[in-house]
């Protein structure tokens, strides 16, 4: 890896401390390498992150619209009351 040094200003580096600070990141180079990866590639997919896939998703959503539709045509959900 190589080294970098890289001058903040002192905004953006009290942010950065804190947030190692509250144990986010385990120091400072990381939270760094965070901001830069999120800000330059992009942040990680949340289905990458959660290990499924987005056909994935998308069943478990039709499940549980099928459900509520089941649910509502019996009785069982009440409409809102406003």
């Amino acid at each position: 890896m190589k080294r970098h040094n890289v001058s903040l200003s002192e905004p953006v580096s009290e942010i950065v401390r804190s947030q190692v600070k509250n144990g986010r990141y385990k120091d400072f180079s990381a939270a760094l390498q965070d901001a830069a990866w999120n800000f330059f590639v992009g942040p990680p997919s949340p289905f990458e992150e959660y290990g499924v896939t987005p056909e994935e998703v998308e069943r478990a959503a039709d499940r549980t619209l099928k459900e509520i539709a089941r649910e509502k045509a019996t009785g069982k959900l009440k409409p809102w009351a406003k």
